[in-house]
């Protein structure tokens, strides 16, 4: 767990690093004095002094800051040209894009980086089968993917026309287009078909999705530690037979079986060298149904792409990501997903970067490349406090040519701090409290 935090801080730290070094470069090239860069909050440790700026260390070694010169109406005001409010316009709108604008570029470093790299998946074959409408938290008798006409078996080999060649493909294709009709090409006793579906959407989290699970082949592809299947003595390449004399033919049925078999005993059949093996296995209530075992994936390595073609990826997977991003803010602000589960706070940001860094360098790399491009998107909402609000404030002096009345802007952007404090320690409170119930 503590190494898992200190991974979250270390991702979201460089991101906010990033972000203020953003800040600081492009005041420099436009004159604007910077008095204080700190890497991290709270009182600074000064560790140089680089030109006319005092380059810091916070004490709260998290995040940072640009301290500008006359970017305040308690400062001491000499109206220089260096000071950011006497700065022309153009400037202060340079520098307020300076932020996110570094932060997406820094996203396009990572998923260049990533291609070049190269990365492994851990996937499951292209066909389905399908969920039952209580598995989506659907409302009708029908998910969207039975009202298409799919069924068991079905392997889709094309969404909009583009082919699929595994499980993500399939789920990056419908997760992205929620309440978009999609064309489905599948395969289905040799025969292809075309099917039109339009994905649900899952209030939790803003994805799309229809109601298919991928058709996995119930051989085991490994067992976990003192797990009920490793006391059995259940092995990797073991073929699950029957539950209760039922037959299994995928992780599903598998899955949905042991679910109604809490509390009591189960007789689980397994094939090991063409040869049966029975065990009686008691399932507690508060036992992990799963019995610890979890089913054969196919591994998938990514090719190392060239730095041109890498780059021109990054560029793409980066604009995906933007895009991804403001469709869910849309959504959102819309009421068609669950703020309460769909908004991740510092805490759960932290918590969830970390898990995933811990998987390996390149998931590291894409964990900070999304919520780099999140920082990006963010920043430019023009709310008090915000990146955004000082861009609609260069913009309003540009077009009224009045200077505007900083004490009046001090106001307003401190109300805006102080709403954005009590936004995140109310998601952080819900982020734990999702933890506490885990």
């Amino acid at each position: 767990m503590v190494s898992t935090i200190i991974l979250g801080i270390i991702s979201i730290g460089i991101l906010i690093f990033i972000h203020e070094l953003g800040h600081f470069l492009v005041a420099r090239v436009v004159g604007i004095r910077v008095e204080v860069f700190s890497i991290g909050w709270g009182k600074g440790i000064q560790l140089f002094k680089w030109k006319d700026t005092k380059i810091q260390l916070g004490l709260i070694p998290f995040g940072g800051y640009c301290k500008m010169a006359g970017d305040s109406a308690y400062d001491n005001l000499t109206g220089s040209k260096d000071e950011y409010y006497s700065s022309p316009p153009i400037n202060r709108i340079m520098v307020a894009l300076g932020g996110p604008l570094f932060n997406f570029m820094f996203a396009i470093l990572l998923f260049t980086m990533i291609m070049m790299i190269g990365y492994q998946i851990k996937t499951y074959p292209n066909k389905i089968i399908l969920a039952k409408p209580q598995d989506i938290n659907e409302n009708t008798q029908l998910t969207p993917a039975q009202k298409a006409g799919l069924k068991n078996g079905d392997i889709i080999i094309a969404i909009n026309g583009k082919k699929v060649n595994n499980w993500d493909d399939i789920t990056e294709n419908i997760i992205r287009n929620a309440l978009k009709k999609i064309q489905i090409t599948v395969l289905r006793d040799g025969k292809e078909l075309n099917l039109e579906v339009i994905p649900g959407i899952d209030k939790s989290t803003g994805r799309g999705v229809i109601g298919i699970y991928p058709w996995v082949e119930p051989v085991v592809g490994g067992v976990l530690p003192n797990s009920d299947a490793k006391k059995l003595g259940i092995k990797p390449g073991d073929r699950v037979v029957s539950v209760d004399g039922m037959p299994i033919h995928n992780q599903v049925e598998f899955y949905h079986i042991l679910s109604k078999k809490k509390g009591r005993s189960i007789n689980l059949v397994i094939e090991r060298n063409g040869k049966k093996l029975n065990y009686d296995v008691l399932i507690g209530r508060n036992s992990d149904t799963t019995l610890g075992i979890y089913f054969k994936q196919i591994k998938l390595h990514s090719p190392k792409y060239s730095l041109p073609e890498s780059i021109e990826l990054g560029v793409k997977k980066s604009l995906e990501a933007t895009r991804d991003t403001v469709r869910g803010m849309i959504l959102l602000f819309s009421g068609k997903i669950r703020a309460k589960t769909a908004v991740a706070g510092p805490a759960k940001i932290i918590y969830l970067s970390g898990v995933i860094a811990k998987e390996g360098f390149v998931y590291f790399l894409q964990v900070m490349s999304y919520i780099s491009i999140a920082l990006f998107i963010m920043n430019l909402i023009p709310f008090p406090a915000l990146d955004g609000s000082h861009i609609m404030i260069a913009l309003l002096e540009a077009v009224r040519k009045k200077k505007p009345n900083l004490e009046v802007i001090q106001r307003i952007q401190a109300i805006g701090f102080t709403l954005l404090i009590l936004l995140s320690l109310f998601v952080t409170f819900n982020d734990i409290s999702s933890f506490i119930k885990r």
